[in-house]
Formats: C-alpha cells, sequence, structure tokens
C-alpha cells in the first residue's frame, strides 16, 4: 500500500472510516481500518464496488470476508510471502541488535581498562611495570579492534540480507501488479495508474488522459469450440498484440517528448477477455488511431492449435475509446468507455467506437 493524503485528508478518511468499521461484524484491527480507509478515500474502484456489493441491504462484513477484501484489493504482498519478509527483516534486525550489544560490552571493558592503565602509567611505576601496562594496552586496543572488524562484518553482512530482502519486496510487488497469464499489467495496477491520472491536475483538456477498451468477439464460442487451453493461447496472443502497441507508443513518444517526460501508456488485462490501453497524455484522434492499430493487427493475426496444420477462423476485438474531462472520477472515465465498447459490440463488433466528454 501506497499512501500520499495530507494529514488533514487522513484525518477525514479516519472519522469517515470508523463509522462504517464498527457497523461491520468484524473487530475493529488494522486490517479492517485499511479496508475502510480505502473505500473512503475513494482510490480503489474495484474494493469499492466488492463492498458495495457484499454490504448490500443492510449486511454486513464478518472477519474472513473482512480478510478476503484486504488480501484481494488492498495487500500488495501474498500473505505468506509478506509472513516470509516480515520474518526475515525480523533476524536482521535481532542479529544487528546482539552485534550492536556485544561491541558496547567489548568497548565498555576497553574503556574500563584504559582508565585503570593510565592510572598505573601516572603514579610513576618502575619502567618493567610502565612495559607491562603498556603491553596490556596493546593488547587491549587490538582485541577492541578486532571486536569492531566482527562488528563491521556483521552489519556488512545485515546490510546485504537487508538488500536482498529489498529486492524481493519489489519483486514481489512487481509481480503482484502482473497479470500471470498474459504479462500484462493486471486490474489492480490499471486501478492505481487510473487513479494517478484522475489526480493529476488537467492543464489541457485537449491533452487529458484517453482510455481505450478492448473485448475479444465471441471469446466464449472459442472457449466451446476450441477449449479453454486455446482460448489462453488468444487472450496470451492479443495481449502481445497490446503490448507491441504500447511499446511502439511509448517509441513514439519519446522521440516527440521536449522537455520533461511523460508518463508511460499502460496496457493490461482488465477482466477474463477485456483489455485496456490507458494513455496518460495525448488527444482523442492519437488515441482513436491506437485502437484502430490494436483492432486490425489483432484481426490479420491467425492462432494456430497446437497439434493442428489448419488456422481457425480469425480472432477480432471491439473497442471503446474515451478522453477524461473535467469533473471526472475514475469510476465515470472508465464507464464512458466502457459504453464505447458496448457500443462496438452491438454495432457488428470488430471495430472502434469513440465517445467524447458529455
Amino acid at each position: 500500500m501506497r499512501y500520499s493524503d495530507s494529514m488533514a485528508r487522513s484525518a477525514e478518511h479516519l472519522r469517515a472510516a470508523l463509522p462504517l468499521m464498527t457497523k461491520q461484524r468484524a473487530a475493529l484491527h488494522p486490517t479492517s481500518y485499511a479496508v475502510w480507509y480505502e473505500f473512503v478515500s475513494g482510490r480503489n474502484p474495484r474494493l469499492n464496488q466488492a463492498l458495495q456489493i457484499h454490504t448490500a441491504g443492510g449486511n454486513t462484513l464478518d472477519e474472513q470476508q473482512t480478510w478476503a477484501m484486504y488480501r484481494e484489493h488492498v495487500c500488495e504482498l501474498d500473505p505468506a510471502l509478506g509472513g516470509r519478509i516480515a520474518d526475515g527483516f525480523s533476524q536482521v534486525l535481532d542479529s544487528m541488535a546482539a552485534s550492536a550489544a556485544q561491541a558496547g560490552q567489548e568497548s565498555a571493558r576497553f574503556d574500563t581498562s584504559l582508565s585503570a592503565w593510565v592510572e598505573q602509567l601516572l603514579s610513576n611505576p618502575p619502567p618493567q611495570a610502565q612495559a607491562d601496562v603498556l603491553q596490556e594496552l596493546l593488547c587491549g586496543t587490538r582485541e577492541i579492534r578486532g571486536a569492531l572488524s566482527d562488528l563491521q562484518q556483521r552489519l556488512d553482512s545485515s546490510q546485504g540480507e537487508i538488500h536482498s530482502l529489498r529486492e524481493e519486496v519489489q519483486r514481489a510487488r512487481g509481480e503482484a501488479l502482473l497479470d500471470a497469464l498474459t504479462g500484462l499489467a493486471n486490474r489492480r495496477a490499471f486501478d492505481q495508474q487510473l487513479q494517478q491520472c484522475i489526480s493529476a491536475p488537467m492543464a489541457d483538456a485537449a491533452q487529458a488522459p484517453c482510455l481505450v477498451l478492448g473485448d475479444i468477439d465471441f471469446f466464449k464460442q472459442i472457449n466451446d469450440s476450441y477449449g479453454h487451453a486455446f482460448g489462453d493461447r488468444v487472450l496470451r496472443a492479443v495481449a502481445q498484440t497490446l503490448k507491441n502497441v504500447a511499446e511502439q507508443t511509448a517509441i513514439t513518444e519519446q522521440a516527440g517528448a521536449i522537455g520533461a517526460a511523460k508518463a508511460a501508456t499502460i496496457a493490461a488485462r482488465v477482466g477474463g477477455e477485456e483489455f485496456a490501453m490507458l494513455l496518460p497524455t495525448g488527444n482523442l484522434q492519437q488515441a482513436q488511431a491506437m485502437a484502430e492499430t490494436m483492432r486490425s493487427s489483432v484481426a490479420a493475426g491467425r492462432i494456430r492449435r497446437g497439434d493442428s496444420a489448419q488456422d481457425i477462423k480469425r480472432v477480432t476485438i471491439s473497442l471503446g475509446v474515451a478522453q477524461m474531462s473535467a469533473g471526472d472520477c475514475a469510476e465515470t472515465f472508465f464507464k464512458r468507455a466502457d459504453r464505447a465498447l458496448y457500443a462496438s459490440k452491438h454495432t457488428g463488433r470488430n471495430c472502434v467506437t469513440v465517445l467524447a466528454a458529455a
């Protein structure tokens, strides 16, 4: 979870979340608070939709349902993996604390011995006694140097372990935002990027973010006729086409960019056979052209069955395009693109429909 709310805004969310939490059958614990904080903040449309469904008609969430909401819509890490990482950090911290405590004991012992040696030398002892004291001082210095060297090695080792754990966290977060089948961004990653677009100030309405939604035509028939394994192959092929279009768009944007870098176009799988392309900057004509490139590329492709030399009938995709307008929230922006997609599905499929802002 990543939050950037100010103190005042987070306090508002707290006041709004607490009454909702107290109505539920789940205890008032941090997990429940995280769920309802996300709900009142409006940053997580998928969570809000799921909560509205589960609490319709006065229903309330129990512990199991609350944890399910948290794992599916809020938590970025697999709980088991998160536990292992937490245990790893705990072990590293315990090791560092033990090393620091040992170094402190060694330092205190050396300090006591040093005071005694200084007192002996100040008492003007005989030459042999002075030599003995200096020898003890030399031995003590070597011991404390060895203890500090050992501490440094342990700290270096702990730093390496922390670096490895940090990389594991970053890798897990990345995996949590990817669709396992297609390799595209998943719905959670898409919702996060969409919320960022909504939250960013709109300097020029003509260059506002655009959203392209696509749905594979007659996908159920493909699954029924050729099996789900082949259906998965179709999903991966369409996803690769979208990825190629997004990458080509990124190259074009970089070539024409002047000054600050633009946010990258994101390609995502947002449903079973539904895909999305989010253009943080651009214009409606560019988004329409991209959608048409996606449509024609998918329609031109042919996907073979694994053990068959024959091509099946071509796969097509219907698309809807919309541009964000002032006052849009994530839900209204998405719904407008969805209406455009719905229009394409009901006017012949394998086409692109652009729905201008109201």
